[in-house]
């Protein structure tokens, strides 16, 4: 019983862990760590977009910004 309460009360709360600008400037001047921010600031960018409640993200535009941020052409 109390494993199912613990779930229920977690699914509610959203977690957040909160990185110093300087933490985060840091990373993204670190080729080691590089590819996770840039990842994680598109992960952000889409969860603002959807919680603006608009009609979210198109797949052409994602793929658009991609092909213009990595310099490549992906066949359609």
């Amino acid at each position: 019983m109390a494993k199912a309460k613990a779930k229920r009360q977690s699914r509610g709360k959203k977690a957040a862990i909160g990185i110093s600008g300087e933490v985060w400037e840091w990373a993204k001047a670190n080729p080691r760590y590089e590819d996770l921010m840039d990842e994680l600031e598109d992960l952000e960018d889409l969860r603002r977009e959807k919680a603006k409640g608009g009609k979210g993200v198109h797949f052409a535009e994602v793929l658009r910004e991609y092909e213009l941020l990595h310099r490549a052409h992906l066949p359609r």
